[in-house]
């Protein structure tokens, strides 16, 4: 798992001019990998429609089919407003699913807010808000389905990722026996 750094857009205090660019170069690096699982984390309090991350894994995966979005934020959004649609897949198409969670705020943090507790009070705000949806989101559930997600993958890429170790085995093995052979015609003349 590569925790890449999120999309920046304006240059921060010594931070190069070009730090977008940089950040974006990154991500591409690792995402544009056919193995690879795209976790595209976007906030709820902010238009799903604007989404750098969404943006940037749809161009990589159209299909969605390595994507998981994470819906964060969603205790922020504006009175009256819901992330119901999202949550339900009916705005981010994405194969391997959508999970809304809810970060400990900055001064969660300062209070030194132990994380069974934001768990904890997590889960009663997905009770609460979305009663049908909660046992489908939340951090413990996100980090179970990374978990099922990983291991299926790995299950699926290891025989293709087997046949690779081998083949390039063999291609050193015999690429080895060569350099032996040369050397040893080289001591004989020694």
């Amino acid at each position: 798992m590569v925790d890449l750094p999120g999309l920046t857009k304006v240059a921060v205090g010594e931070q190069p001019e070009d730090i977008e660019a940089q950040i974006k170069s990154l991500i591409l690096k690792f995402i544009t990998n056919p193995n690879s699982i795209i976790l595209a984390v976007s906030p709820a309090n902010a238009d799903m429609a604007t989404s750098e991350s969404l943006k940037i894994a749809r161009d990589i995966d159209p299909d969605g089919r390595r994507t998981l979005a994470v819906v964060t934020k969603l205790d922020l959004m504006d009175a009256g407003t819901d992330a119901i649609d999202i949550l339900c897949g009916r705005v981010i198409p994405v194969k391997l699913g959508i999970i809304g969670v809810i970060n400990r705020s900055q001064q969660d943090i300062i209070d030194k807010k132990d994380i069974k507790e934001a768990i904890k009070d997590e889960a009663s705000f997905l009770s609460r808000k979305y009663p049908t949806l909660a046992t489908r989101n939340g951090t413990p559930y996100l980090a179970k389905t990374l978990n099922r997600l990983l291991m299926h993958h790995i299950r699926d890429c290891l025989p293709q990722l087997k046949t690779r170790v081998n083949v390039m085995a063999s291609q050193f093995q015999v690429t080895g026996i060569h350099k032996s052979t040369n050397n040893l015609k080289v001591q004989s003349w020694i």
